[in-house]
């Protein structure tokens, strides 16, 4: 009689192994990329929201005050230069507002409270040139311009991912 043993060998079952550990790896790693992009792209989806929702409001508070006199109309007080607060008062119900950018908040601060523009723990904000006037020669305020940065906070898996934004509103007589 024949001895016949129906099994694998030691090394049969080795590479079997061996190939599924490789199969797996490398699915692993698409899978890994995958997400990555995933949260990459979530990211710098809440990024512009954010930013486009924060330059839209900025709009609607200069657009409102509707003066171009600096200081002598009382309806801005702004930094001919570079800063990060801008004191702006509304011409139709006469409220005083200060907009303001510092510690990753830009908040927009009036009679009627705080209201924050951008205070979310995911995202950081760059304003050190958030704020800066123009005027013509007759020193009428002609446009002012808002510029910051949003970057994605402490999440590794979204680091360097960053969108600048900028805003210039010309002012009318």
């Amino acid at each position: 009689m024949k001895n016949k043993n129906f099994g694998f060998t030691l090394i049969e079952i080795l590479v079997v192994v061996g190939t599924i550990m490789l199969i797996m790896a490398s699915v692993s790693g698409i899978i890994s990329a995958v997400f990555n992009s995933q949260n990459k792209n979530k990211a710098i989806d809440k990024i512009s929201q954010n930013g486009g929702w924060i330059l839209n409001e900025l709009k609607k508070n200069i657009s409102n005050s509707n003066g171009n006199d600096l200081n002598g109309g009382d309806y801005f007080s702004c930094p001919l230069s570079v800063g990060t607060s801008i004191n702006i008062t509304n011409v139709q119900d006469g409220n005083k507002t200060t907009i303001i950018c510092e510690n990753n908040k830009i908040a927009s601060t009036s009679a009627r409270g705080t209201v924050y523009l951008l205070d979310s723990p995911g995202l950081k904000i760059d304003c050190s040139n958030f704020v800066s006037c123009s005027t013509l020669p007759s020193l009428q305020l002609s446009n002012v311009s808002f510029n910051f940065n949003l970057s994605a906070g402490n999440n590794i898996l979204s680091s360097g991912t960053s969108k600048a934004f900028l805003l210039e509103v010309s002012l009318r007589n």
